[in-house]
C-alpha cells in the first residue's frame, strides 16, 4: 500500500457455524462486510490516522435477525470506546413491512414474512444517513412513517449508546 495523508477502514463481518439455526447457513458476509465499512466510514475522521489502517472485526454468534444494524451499532460503540476519533456515533434500526404493519428490528422468522425492509445507519446527533438500504415493494406513505421510525429509533438509540459510554469511562479500572 503506498503512504496516505488519510487513514483506511477495513471491515470484516463473519459468523460462526452455529450461528444460525441450519447450521453453516450464514448470510453472505462480503456483502454485510461492504454495507458495514460504507456504514462506518463516513463517521471516522480518517485524517487524523495518516499512513494507519483501522481493522474492524465483528463475529457473530448468534444471529436472531436485523443482523447488519445490531453489527453496526456495536462496532460504532467499539470504535468509540476504543478511541478512534469520530465524528459522531452510527445507529442502525432496521424495520420490516408485513403487510399493514411495521416491525422495528424484526427477529429472523418476521424476517422470512416481510413484504420489504428497510435498513437506515444514521449518525444521530448530527442529522445525517450515513445508509439506507431498501428492498421489497414499499408504498409512499409506508416508506415514509417507516424511514420516520428508523430516523426516530436511531436517535432514542444514540442516547442509549451515549449513555452507556459514559457508564463505561466513570467505572474505576482494576
Amino acid at each position: 500500500m503506498m503512504y496516505s495523508d488519510t487513514g483506511r477502514l477495513n471491515c470484516n463481518v463473519t459468523y460462526t457455524t452455529f450461528a444460525t439455526p441450519l447450521r453453516g447457513q450464514a448470510p453472505e458476509t462480503k456483502d454485510l462486510s461492504s454495507m458495514l465499512h460504507k456504514a462506518l466510514e463516513g463517521a471516522i475522521i480518517l485524517k487524523s490516522f495518516p499512513k494507519t489502517t483501522v481493522d474492524v472485526f465483528a463475529l457473530v454468534l448468534e444471529s436472531g435477525g436485523s443482523d447488519l444494524p445490531v453489527i453496526t451499532t456495536c462496532a460504532s460503540l467499539a470504535l468509540a470506546d476504543a478511541g478512534i476519533m469520530l465524528y459522531d456515533m452510527v445507529a442502525s434500526v432496521s424495520v420490516s413491512c408485513l403487510g399493514k404493519n411495521l416491525l422495528i428490528d424484526p427477529v429472523s422468522e418476521e424476517e422470512s414474512y416481510q413484504d420489504g425492509s428497510l435498513v437506515i445507519t444514521c449518525m444521530p446527533s448530527r442529522n445525517e444517513v450515513t445508509q439506507m438500504t431498501v428492498t421489497g415493494e414499499w408504498s409512499t406513505p409506508k416508506i415514509h412513517e417507516a424511514m420516520q421510525l428508523c430516523l426516530d429509533a436511531c436517535s432514542k438509540l444514540g442516547k442509549i449508546m451515549r449513555s452507556c459510554l459514559k457508564d463505561a469511562a466513570s467505572v474505576p479500572q482494576d
